[in-house]
């Protein structure tokens, strides 16, 4: 009887010199291995003359000679490290999948991008992008997030290099590599070194967590691994203390809505005084959003009416706003500035295209940073105990409606929410009056059920 076939081939190094070999020439060492008759070889970063090479050395292996010089050991070493790894992956992939190496399987491992991974050597920022183009393709995401998504995986290959947790380079992670542990560790570093807040941290794990779903759905992530990892989202503490009843940060009081507009009376930097008449704008304007207010044009104006008609950006739908005295007072402020521009508030060019999505995305978060910048100072100028920015605008009005009494549904309407839900689940726990006043009308009837 003849001897069994080995189930898994085993490496070793060669030298690959051609037929007309030349003595004082170096010529690279290659790690072959054998495989239905088939040969695959990878190079290595070594090169030795024929004299420096010993074929039989290590057992079969070959092996460099002393003659090749003081490196001879560490180069071996190294060598003999590459091919054993091999060796053991190859013999635990046969353990797992018996009968089915192949030698596409043996040059994935070469490659150190194995086909026989689960994941099919799939690198993991590469895999995400994918899936954020793809749905970006069939407007299932818009152009923001699916910039946002680009923009956390950046972040993400960042901290894999920052930590040294790259699998298989120092950016860089296969599908099935990514765990539970290395998004904690992804998490702490957002916190510690990002200085992210957890709003922020749960916003860059999104496009991961999706990713790593479909990546369980497509049989390239264990399951069980991929449920702990949807796990990780950062849990809102709740807090019952009396200060964070009272106030969440998000929005003006009246007072500090009233201490705002004494600024802007008194203010003497006209870019600033601009952006706050802007902000005002948009308060009385039923709460416009920041990319709305930027794209406004005179046409959309209707002083007659006291109407503004737009096809609001974020969901493409037409949207008319009843306007306020005071949006339309600021209103005719600009007009006398404006004359013959087609943009109301100077925050864009006139000949920007708005079908551009890509120059429209710059474009907002240009003029978005401009002015939270300056409203940030304003902000602190005044004491208010939060970040101002363009958006506090939007809740101010919110929360200002449903506090005197105006529906939930309306203010859905006058918000442009595409659903009264949308509204009920942000701004819910902004009716401490609301409720207040709702529970008074029962007074009456309950004060005769006292015990």
């Amino acid at each position: 009887m003849g001897r069994p076939k080995r189930l898994y081939p085993l490496g070793r190094y060669r030298l690959r010199v051609p037929k007309d070999a030349e003595a004082d020439k170096a010529y690279p060492v290659v790690l072959e291995y054998t495989w239905n008759r088939e040969i695959i070889r990878k190079t290595t970063n070594v090169f030795a003359k024929i004299a420096d090479w010993n074929q039989n050395g290590n057992q079969g292996r070959g092996e460099l000679r002393v003659s090749y010089g003081s490196e001879y050991k560490r180069l071996n070493q190294l060598l003999l490290a590459r091919v054993e790894r091999i060796d053991s992956l190859l013999a635990e992939y046969n353990e797992r999948n018996p009968n089915q190496i192949t030698a596409e399987v043996v040059a994935g491992f070469l490659a150190d991008k194995p086909l026989a991974r689960r994941d099919q050597g799939k690198d993991f920022v590469e895999f995400t992008l994918e899936r954020l183009s793809s749905d970006y393709s069939r407007n299932r995401i818009g152009r923001s997030r699916y910039e946002n998504g680009k923009s956390c995986m950046n972040i993400f290959q960042t901290f894999l290099r920052a930590t040294k947790q790259g699998s298989y380079r120092p950016d860089a992670i296969y599908v099935g590599d990514m765990t539970p542990e290395l998004l904690d560790s992804y998490i702490a570093w957002r916190r510690d070194v990002k200085l992210n807040s957890d709003a922020t941290i749960n916003h860059a794990l999104t496009p991961i967590l999706k990713a790593c779903a479909y990546a369980s759905e497509m049989g390239m992530m264990e399951p069980a691994v991929n449920a702990r990892i949807q796990d990780m989202r950062i849990v809102s503490k709740v807090s019952l203390s009396e200060e964070e009843a009272e106030f969440d940060g998000k929005s003006l009081s009246k007072e500090q809505m009233l201490s705002l507009l004494e600024y802007y009376k008194t203010c003497l930097e006209p870019r600033r005084k601009e952006f706050l008449e802007m902000f005002l704008f948009a308060f009385h304007a039923c709460g416009l959003r920041v990319v709305d207010v930027m794209t406004l044009q005179w046409k959309h104006i209707d002083f007659s009416r006291k109407e503004l008609r737009k096809i609001m950006i974020k969901t493409n739908k037409r949207h008319v706003i009843p306007l306020t005295e005071p949006a339309l007072h600021i209103l005719q402020r600009w007009q006398e500035k404006r004359a013959g521009c087609r943009y109301v508030f100077n925050l864009v060019k006139d000949d920007m295209d708005l079908d551009d999505a890509e120059a429209l995305y710059k474009a907002r978060n240009n003029a978005t940073k401009c002015i939270n910048q300056s409203l940030a100072v304003v902000g602190e100028q005044i004491g208010l105990p939060f970040t101002l920015s363009m958006h506090v605008a939007r809740h101010s009005f919110a929360v200002f409606a449903l506090n005197k009494g105006l529906s939930m549904s309306v203010v859905s309407r006058l918000l442009g929410h595409g659903s009264t839900d949308i509204t009920e689940k942000v701004y819910a726990k902004f009716l401490p009056e609301t409720l207040s006043a709702e529970i008074a009308k029962l007074d009456g009837e309950l004060s005769n059920l006292t015990i």
